[in-house]
């Protein structure tokens, strides 16, 4: 799929990234050789196949390429690489070991009616464990090169100047509907009716839906409000243009979800202390690690949420009746393979005897995760995401907080109510993920001593505490 400038354009990002490393410290390198290349490179659809390898799309190779940038000049590194915490190593070996054991219990074929499904076999091993470590490369990079208060901010500063620069491409497709990657790299990357909203289009640039856009434009956002809630003298002013002039594209974008993360947590970035934004991001944190939980225990108010969106716009009600009706399907049949799921090759979805065509949809992340993973998979990698917020929760409530990473927990709780619905796992949530495990590990949540708000208890004690006068 796609031209050969996708091919090539994937191909020398490793360059790219070196030209980066050249010219960059490390911490400004890693962010944007993940961010650019999550940003400018062909959709995700798109990949180098290699032998035994999974597929090179942008998400791994940028990883990669900046993974071995950082390994090449660890010397340079503003912060100590250190070995993870107990948890993180724990849910980390979890996912690692998840591909065996899903490959254990599914040797058998699937044959229903005229639709064939393999079963696993050692291939499925290597190439399932190796694109966990792929995916896991972010997260390490965040934990050990972006967690500090500077490293967070430096990282936050880049999705607002990201943000900026990405508004031009998005409000010339909410004009002239999504054509950029069909122009540059010859494909539409999904379905043209879904970036169809509300008499307009919805931009996708090189992401893979008009959603991950907006999500993204959602992280600009918040970084935007951080940055205004710290910024002193006229520089507010110019602030203030920044985060409203971001929010009127996130609202041409016309992506109901994403608008009510951004007018929900704008506010309390303003107008709340920081601790507030920690407690609010533990709290969604727990809510999507729960979720599976609670929708199979007949705990989650379905009725609820479902007449709501009817209320406010028939089409989305609808919409979100058939995803809670397609995950109750999927719920059942994760059920069947309760322990590490059913693996690929479509072996998770429900299918027609007679056509041999799916008929059920695996939107949300959570959902799919846990039907080709099983709960091993689930436990590891939302382990991981949504342990990070509570990890920096907790050492927050000891060592205190300040605005910038108060605000990347935001960040980082919306993704994870947002994987609930979609599959908007991406580089960025993992970077941000590990960011803020690392920073909480390093008992460094709190501004530095010389914040008129904080005085250090003492220099003896490890990690650093303070306490507000």
């Amino acid at each position: 799929m796609g031209n050969p400038l996708a091919l090539m354009m994937l191909a020398a990002w490793p360059v790219v990234a070196a030209v980066l490393f050249s010219r960059l410290d490390q911490t400004k390198a890693v962010i944007w050789t993940v961010l650019a290349g999550y940003l400018l490179l062909p959709p995700a659809i798109v990949a180098i196949n290699i032998p035994l390898l999974p597929q090179m799309n942008k998400y791994s190779i940028a990883a990669l390429a900046a993974t071995v940038g950082a390994l090449m000049l660890r010397q340079q590194s503003p912060l100590p690489w250190r070995r993870p915490e107990g948890w993180v190593v724990f849910l980390a070996g979890l996912m690692l070991a998840t591909p065996l054991f899903t490959v254990i219990t599914n040797p058998e074929p699937l044959i229903e009616g005229v639709s064939y499904r393999p079963g696993l076999t050692a291939f499925d091993f290597i190439n399932g464990t190796l694109a966990v470590m792929l995916e896991l490369l972010p997260f390490l990079l965040g934990y050990m090169i972006l967690s500090s208060i500077a490293g967070i901010r430096a990282w936050m500063t880049a999705l607002t100047l990201a943000g900026l620069a990405y508004s031009l491409p998005m409000l010339l497709e909410i004009r002239l509907s999504p054509q950029l990657n069909v122009w540059i790299y010859g494909f539409f990357a999904h379905d043209f009716s879904q970036s169809i909203r509300y008499g307009g289009y919805r931009p996708m640039v090189f992401l893979e839906h008009g959603l991950w856009v907006a999500l993204f434009a959602v992280m600009g956002i918040l970084s935007a409000a951080v940055a205004l809630r710290d910024a002193q003298g006229t520089s507010r002013t110019r602030h203030w243009a920044v985060l409203l002039y971001l929010l009127l594209v996130l609202f041409l974008c016309k992506s109901v979800a994403s608008m009510l993360y951004a007018l929900t947590m704008v506010p309390l970035i303003l107008f709340m202390p920081p601790i507030w934004h920690v407690r609010a991001a533990a709290a969604l944190a727990l809510a999507a690690l729960m979720y599976p939980l609670l929708l199979w225990l007949g705990l989650f108010p379905v009725s609820f949420f479902a007449d709501t969106a009817l209320a406010l716009d028939a089409e989305r009600g609808r919409s979100l009746i058939f995803r809670f009706n397609n995950e109750q399907v999927l719920l059942d049949r994760a059920s069947l393979k309760p322990l590490a799921g059913w693996g690929g090759w479509g072996r998770n979805l429900e299918v027609d005897p007679n056509s041999g065509d799916y008929t059920s949809v695996s939107d949300g992340y959570w959902i799919v995760v846990m039907t080709m993973s099983g709960v091993m998979g689930y436990v590891g990698a939302f382990g991981l995401l949504c342990g990070s917020v509570i990890r920096l929760w907790m050492a927050a409530r000891r060592d205190g907080i300040d605005r910038w990473t108060a605000g990347l927990t935001l960040i980082m709780a919306a993704n994870l109510v947002d994987l609930i619905p979609n599959a908007t796992i991406t580089p960025l949530s993992w970077l941000t993920a590990g960011a803020l495990a690392g920073l909480a590990a390093r008992g460094a949540t709190a501004p530095a001593a010389e914040d008129a708000r904080l005085v250090p208890v003492s220099r003896g004690e490890a990690p650093l505490r303070t306490i507000l006068r």
